[in-house]
């Protein structure tokens, strides 16, 4: 489940220019669920964009100028399979 705290801060994003979100998660499945949550919050709001894929790093560059980069980086130690 997704921490109040990013849903905010992705609302934020999307309203309030100047506002910047760099967010990293060490599990795959949050990071996973942080693409999914932002990606339905641009269908509903119909808010374009462009968008940038890296390995385990999603990047949107807002219409409003905003960015909003979510990445996966694991624990160290730590293999994704």
């Amino acid at each position: 489940m997704l921490s109040e705290e990013f849903i905010a801060a992705v609302e934020k994003a999307f309203t309030m220019e100047g506002f910047d979100l760099a967010v990293e998660f060490s599990d795959i499945e949050m990071w996973d669920e942080a693409i999914f949550h932002t990606q339905s919050l641009l269908s509903t709001r119909a808010v374009s964009y462009v968008s940038f894929h890296h390995t385990f790093k999603v990047e949107y560059l807002l219409e409003n100028g905003n960015l909003i980069s979510i990445a996966y980086r694991p624990r160290p130690g730590e293999f994704y399979e």
